[in-house]
Order: C-alpha cells, then structure tokens, then sequence
C-alpha cells in the first residue's frame, strides 16, 4: 500500500467512494487473502478459528482508509474470503455461510467505530481501549449471532448458547490482538527514517524488548501454566518505553508465541487444549494479557499529550511575556528622556536661576510640574525595572556597603514625602553592620517601604526603620502606624499591578512597589514578609546577606 493511502484515522470522516482508485479493491483483496490463508496455516486442528486475523485486518484497513469501504472493495473482501476457503477444499455452501459471518462482524465493526474520534480509534485516550473494545464486542456478537445460525448446515449440530459464545468470544479474542496493530500504526512509513531512528536508539531503550524476548525463551523451560504470566511485566514494560504501536506488535508476537509454541506443546506447560473450549479459554487468556500494555501504553500517550500541550502554551505564556516585557522596557526608557527635561527645567524655574517669573503663581506652577514630573519619573523607574526583572535583564551589582549609610540616603530622599504628610521618619540605634549587597537595589527596596508607610499613615504618626542580625543576616524592618491592611487584602499585596484597600488608597501608587521589592530582595536570597493589623499598621520585614555567598 502507498504512502498517500494510508490516510490516519483522522481521515474516516472522508467520505467513502470519494476518489476511488482502480488499485484500492486489489489492496483489499490481497490483504483479506493472505491474512486469511495465514490464519488457516496457522489454526489447530479441529478448531475452527483459533487464530483469524482476516476480519480484523480487514476492518482495520477500513478504518484507516474509508477511501477503500466502497461497493468495490466490500465485494473484494467477499471474493477473498470465498478464495481462500475454496482454495482450502471449503464446499461452496459452508464458504459463503462463513463469508457471511466474517462481514456481518466486519460490517457492524465499521458501522459503530468509524463513528470514534480520531484520537478514540488511534487509542491515544485512557478510555479509547474501552470504546473500541466495546465496538469490537458487538461486532463479535454480530458473528456469534451468524455463526450460531449456520451452525446446522456448517457442522450438522444444533445452534445453542455455547456455539454463539464460541464464535463470538473466538472473534473478540482476534479483533483485540491484532485490530490495534492497524490502528496504530504509523501513519508514513519510510524505510529511510525507520533506519535512522534504529541507529540513534539508546542502549537502554532496547533493554525492555530483549528482557521480553528472554522471558519468552525461558518460559518453555520453567514449564507450568503459570509461567504464561511471566512474560505480562516485560510487556507492560515495553508499553511504557515504546508506546502505543510498540505495545500492539509486542502483544501480536505474544498471540503468535502461544498459537505456535504453547498450542503445539500444551503438556510442557501443565495445560489440556483436547477440546475448543480449553483452547479458547486460553485465546481469551491471551486478549485480556494484551488489554494491560495497550491500556498503559493509551494513558501514556494521553499523558505525553497533555505534557506537549502544557508546555506549549507555558511557552507561548512566556513567550507573550517576555514580549512585553521587551515593549515596557522600551517604552519606559523612551519616556524618562523626556520626563528628565521636564522635571529639571521645571527645577531650574523653580529656584528662578536665569532670573524671577514675574507672578509668583508661575513659581507654584513650575513647582507642581516638578513635583508631577518626579512622581511620574517614579514611576516610570518602578515600571522599567519590573520589566527588566521579568525579561531577566536586571543584573545585581553587589558590594561590601554600609547598612547604616544606605538607610540615612534612602530616608533622605523620602524627607520631603514626610514633610507634606506630617509623618514622622526615623531610624532605630541599630545595629547597622556592613553588608554584601547592591547599594541601588536596597535603597530601592527602601524608599519604596517607607514611601508607603508615609503614603498610608495618618498625619502626626511615625514610620521607624529598625535593625537586628540573626545569624549571617541583617533583618530590616520598616513599621508604619497606618490604616493597616484587611486579611483578605493581603494576597494582593505584592502582585504586580494589583493594589490592596479602598479607592483612595489605590490611586497612591502603580502596585508595583511591593512586586519590585520582593523580587530585589529574592534576588539577594531573602525574602520579604509583611505582617499587619487593621487600625494599627503594617510591619514589612526583609533581610540581607552580611557576607557573600
């Protein structure tokens, strides 16, 4: 069969007859011939059936190929099924009964799974080997059904519950052993890619194939009927490593293992197979030890699909985000250009350097564009290095600094925010040792704390920055006798963009401050923990490193 033939299950919902080639029916008669000759060759003597791979593959072929569930190659099935009976000394009577029973399964089997998702027929779900083992049953019982009733004029005998069991479990037994082998396969095979991925295969790969065909050497040996199962984790085994396809071919070489040496020798292995039943006892042994690796291997692949989804759209998640982080980065940079000329030149009317305005509400006026231009200069800062911090591009400077000299700069620079406010800044006695970190980043750290404990305090309150060592580390804690933070509030403080309490409070600030801060701080290997009370104030705590490393 060609490559462009073999269309995957994603292409049943083709419509039949759509595009029929003169080849096609020629494909499935030889494919229904030779499997079923090959089942012949095969099955035991006096039991009708034992291993018939015809029917499955001629419904697994429909499957995966609708183009070829034409009039025409439905009718060459048929004459394939009468060819290889005749061919086999069949009268013309019995060929066309058991041709009968063979397509009323394979009909009904195409009716119910072709109506499958694609995924379901591929057996890449956890529940895809119950659907189409369900599938397969009724198809199975559509041939006990018929079977039953040519059961007279095939073997002279009356039909009874015992021979509908006998051909429906028989069928059921060959669907599940080899239907997967078809609807997993893959859908190109090139004999050129088949070969390279040979050669670049691990030795630990072939580990759970050789273990499995060692198994089966050794088991004639250790004998008994129990030795049947020892081969069960070697197959699981392999499920796990080679997947869905691997465990379907492995579990067809365990059906043909046990037709061709357990059949052939049931003595060496404590086993009777003197009548159909015992030997169909033993056939339906077989499908349900090829149930397990198929259904492992089905929720392996479901796994591994869920994985390559998850990590696709974790990519795309961080892929979007490293884009704006690129495109904050940007536009922040080419805002503080101009945002440095306006806060400097409004500076410079301010302290009337060249000369005095005139009318002092020029004065006033020069002096609320400084104090907007500073504040949205802030901001601006908060929201290039959050960017930086997001991209990965904001890179630590670290350094021996004083602790104490850091604090009295950060302070300074909120001096005129406590001044407006009427809150009182201050620093504790200490102790304020030297410390290994980037002098920028906790002054950042710093000033964004205690601008918030002002921002928030009522007028006539304190904001206190303290200092203790624990161990090899400096915690710094800055305390506010603000309006406190409500319990629910405190999940939102610290994520970007989102701000805690009311409206008011919210207009304060970007709530990016806190985002920053906890991130400079991870940065130095600490981390930063706020602790509050309604009514009575917040306390942020965070801790630095006295040495490196």
């Amino acid at each position: 069969m060609s490559a462009d033939q073999i269309v995957g299950p994603a292409g049943r919902d083709a419509a039949p007859g759509s595009g029929v080639r003169l080849t096609d029916p020629l494909i499935v008669a030889a494919a229904v011939l030779a499997t079923a000759l090959l089942g012949i060759a095969m099955r035991p003597v006096g039991l009708l059936s034992a291993f018939w791979p015809a029917n499955a593959v001629l419904l697994g072929l429909f499957l995966r190929a609708p183009r070829l569930a034409t009039p025409f190659g439905w009718s060459a099935a048929a004459l394939a099924y009468v060819a290889a009976d005749l061919i086999t000394g069949g009268t013309w009577i019995r060929t066309l009964l058991l041709t009968g029973a063979n397509l009323a399964g394979v009909v009904v089997g195409f009716v119910l799974l072709s109506r499958l998702h694609a995924d379901d027929l591929a057996l890449k779900r956890p529940t895809s080997v119950i659907s189409v083992t369900l599938g397969a049953a009724v198809a199975s019982v559509a041939v006990g059904l018929v079977g039953a009733a040519s059961h007279p004029l095939l073997f002279h005998g009356a039909p009874s519950f015992g021979v509908f069991f006998f051909w429906a479990a028989t069928e059921l037994a060959n669907y599940m052993i080899v239907l997967p082998v078809i609807l997993t396969a893959p859908d190109r095979f090139t004999p050129g890619a088949w070969l390279e991925r040979l050669r670049r295969t691990r030795p630990g790969e072939v580990a759970p194939v050789v273990v499995y065909f060692v198994v089966l050497a050794l088991t004639p040996v250790l004998g008994a009927s129990g030795a049947l199962a020892f081969p069960v984790p070697a197959l699981l085994w392999c499920a796990l490593v080679y997947g869905r396809a691997g465990a379907a071919w492995l579990n067809l070489s365990f059906a043909v293992w046990v037709v061709l040496v357990v059949s052939a020798n049931p003595t060496t292995f404590g086993l009777a197979l003197d009548t159909p039943a015992e030997r169909l006892s033993l056939r339906l042994g077989v499908m349900l030890v090829a149930l397990g690796p198929i259904m492992v291997a089905s929720v392996m692949a479901a796994r591994d699909a869920l994985l390559r989804e998850a990590t696709l759209a974790r990519k795309s998640a961080e892929d979007a985000m490293a884009a704006r982080s690129l495109l904050l980065a940007t536009m922040t940079h080419e805002l503080r250009s101009p945002l440095t000329s306006v806060v400097g030149f409004s500076n410079l009317m301010v302290k009337q350097s060249f000369g005095p305005l005139g009318n002092p509400k020029y004065v006033d006026y020069a002096q609320s564009i400084e104090l907007a231009g500073s504040h949205l200069s802030d901001l601006v800062t908060d929201l290039l290095d959050t960017a930086k911090l997001e991209a990965g591009r904001l890179e630590l400077a670290s350094a021996r600094i004083s602790s104490g000299d850091v604090v009295d700069q950060a302070l300074r620079l909120v001096r005129g925010l406590a001044l407006e406010s009427g809150v009182t800044v201050s620093t504790g006695a200490g102790p304020w040792p030297e410390i290994w970190a980037d002098p920028r980043a906790v002054k950042q750290v710093l000033i964004n704390l205690v601008s918030n404990g002002i921002k928030f305090s009522r007028p006539d309150s304190a904001v206190t920055v303290t200092g203790e060592i624990v161990g090899e580390r400096l915690f710094i804690h800055v305390v506010d006798q603000g309006q406190g933070i409500a319990p629910s509030d405190l999940p939102l403080v610290g994520r970007a963009y989102a701000q805690a309490g009311d409206a008011q409070s919210r207009r304060q600030g970007t709530g990016l401050g806190l985002t920053l801060s906890s991130e400079l701080v991870r940065q130095h290997g600490g981390k930063l923990v706020i602790d509050s009370t309604v009514g009575v104030g917040t306390r942020v705590t965070f801790d630095l490193p006295l040495s490196p490393g």
